[in-house]
């Protein structure tokens, strides 16, 4: 089994509801950032050809992480001070016919304002 070097680290928030509002609203509340070893990152590379009345997901960086990096879909990562929303689901790329397991991709979106 090869391993990687995980070079560089960021952090995790992860998302709970909070308390209901006045309007009955439970509020977002995120943990603070645990640090948490990954690959690296990159800008996000879609490549997805435009369809009318479809909705694209779109994010700005996709995340590399060793096998077992977890996230929730409301959670969020610190990359270099920048806070981003996780887009989706973690994709593993360790399931192929030849055992090699490579770890996954995360895609997160920026956090404005």
């Amino acid at each position: 089994m090869t391993t990687y070097p995980t070079r560089f680290t960021v952090g995790v928030m992860t998302y709970t509801e909070g308390a209901v509002d006045d309007f009955g609203d439970p509020e977002d509340v995120w943990s603070t950032p645990a640090e948490v070893p990954v690959y690296g990152w990159a800008p996000a590379a879609t490549g997805e050809p435009f369809e009318a009345n479809r909705d694209v997901v779109t994010w700005d960086l996709d995340l590399y992480a060793p096998s077992g990096f977890t996230v929730g879909p409301r959670d969020r990562v610190v990359v270099l001070g920048v806070e981003y929303e996780v887009e989706g689901v973690v994709e593993s790329f360790d399931f192929g016919p030849f055992g090699f397991t490579p770890g996954c991709r995360v895609r997160l979106k920026r956090v404005e304002g």
